[in-house]
């Protein structure tokens, strides 16, 4: 009779012992399956938040003679690791004039003051994308008419609906945009769109007149580069925020952007912004240790009971092993039809696990996960609208669409767990009985 029978007939008889066994197995790789399938669902969730949650840097150029030069840009584009998306910025003042070189009227009601050389001239914002810029995003300013101001765009300017039913202006005029201290230094410039702000000035009676809404000026980044550096034909600006791929080398990026020469970095500030990110992925890292310490914690505990129950079930086939060595048999061969009775059960429990795990993962799992995703919007403001995480839009940081399932992979990293276990409880289990000689086993059953 061949081991893969004798292994088969054994199993058979011992209808106990074998569903003991196969409810074990079950249990344990049910386990192990939920604890993977968390995994990878918390790592997926990890990943999303990196997209959504894009760390990045600002540099604050403002105290340089020149800013940042626009060839500069290009090479701080070129740091490995950074996303393609960034921002630029400059901001200053100017004298407002029409095509005829008459100066415009700017609205004073409200002021604090009108300081001198001021009176006609506003806040001038340069912003690679107009619609991107804070006054826009967060500010309440929304466009009325007209088109926004972005880098493809060049001497063009956004101007206030009150300023330009005050000046009679409208969208396609010209009018002129004057440095405040040298007035001769003017820039022609279209008015490419007119907005409004939707929110009233909360510095009403404390901002002077040149920071009043109406008064602003929104205009290219070229434009207000001539204002302030006075540059024709290239384009150097103040500030500049980079959005990098992985905000865990935010710091390694911004070390590679301060060794770049042509800038004198001492003399300029750099902000990293990544705290919304580190705030989330702590939660995110909470679960993620305590799932790897529930798998650490499963595999020793498996292999332990395992090679447990399996000694004692060994040494209670001491007389059967003699027969089979009576009989001419290997050890090698018993051995091996040990090890097939367990690799049998093993693998139909294996396979009912593939069901019984994915309804407890999804259940286990998406609590678990919900718990965190809740803590992630406690600590992250999306909107700047809600206190609760409950109000927050749970697609906003990609994780509406994380869904706790047992994936082929996970599967088949718990079969290939299961078999080496399989194999190192039961050769451990029958070590003692195989080491003994056959007359040393003869004579036990005797």
């Amino acid at each position: 009779m061949n081991l893969c029978k004798r292994a088969c007939l054994y199993s058979i008889r011992k209808k106990g012992k074998t569903l003991t066994l196969l409810a074990f197995l079950l249990v344990m790789a049910t386990l192990m399956l939920t604890c993977l399938s968390i995994q990878s669902a918390t790592e997926t969730a990890n990943a999303n938040i990196k997209k959504a949650l894009l760390g990045y840097f600002t540099i604050n150029a403002k105290t340089l003679e020149n800013g940042i030069p626009e060839d500069t840009v290009s090479q701080i584009l070129d740091v490995d690791g950074l996303s393609g998306r960034y921002t630029l910025r400059s901001y200053t003042y100017a004298t407002y004039f029409d095509a005829d070189g008459n100066l415009l009227e700017i609205n004073t009601e409200g002021a604090a003051q009108v300081p001198e050389g001021y009176e006609n001239a506003g806040r001038v914002v340069a912003n690679s994308n107009s619609q991107e810029d804070s006054y826009f995003t967060d500010g309440g300013f929304e466009m009325v008419e007209g088109n926004p101001i972005t880098t493809e765009t060049g001497s063009q300017v956004l101007i206030h609906e009150k300023f330009a039913q005050r000046n009679g202006l409208s969208v396609g005029d010209t009018m002129l945009l004057g440095n405040v201290e040298d007035k001769d230094k003017t820039i022609p410039v279209t008015v490419a769109g007119i907005f409004t702000n939707t929110e009233e000035q909360d510095s009403i009676g404390m901002a002077p007149s040149y920071d009043l809404y109406d008064n602003i000026v929104f205009t290219d980044l070229s434009t207000a580069s001539f204002l302030l550096y006075g540059t024709e034909g290239t384009t150097n600006v103040q500030y500049g925020d980079f959005y990098v791929n992985d905000p865990d080398e935010l710091e390694r990026i911004m070390t590679d952007v301060q060794e770049l020469e042509g800038v004198d970095w001492e003399s300029c500030t750099l902000t990293r912004y990544d705290n919304d990110y580190q705030n989330a992925k702590e939660s995110l890292e909470g679960l993620q240790n305590i799932v790897f310490i529930a798998i650490a914690v499963v595999s020793v505990i498996c292999f332990l009971v395992l090679a447990l129950f399996l000694t004692l079930r060994l040494r209670g086939r001491i007389h059967e092993t003699g027969v089979y060595l009576a009989m001419g048999i290997s050890k090698g061969s018993v051995l091996l039809q040990y090890l097939l009775e367990v690799i049998l059960v093993a693998a139909i429990a294996l396979v009912i696990s593939f069901g019984t795990s994915t309804a407890i993962s999804h259940q286990i799992g998406s609590s678990l996960l919900s718990q965190v995703t809740s803590e992630t919007y406690e600590t992250v403001d999306l909107t700047g609208e809600s206190d609760t995480a409950e109000e927050e839009p749970t697609e906003d940081l990609g994780l509406a669409e994380i869904e706790v399932a047992v994936s082929a992979e996970d599967y088949a990293l718990v079969w290939a767990f299961g078999m080496v276990l399989c194999v190192a409880s039961t050769a451990l289990a029958a070590y003692p009985i195989m080491k003994m000689k056959p007359k040393s086993i003869l004579s036990q059953m005797s």
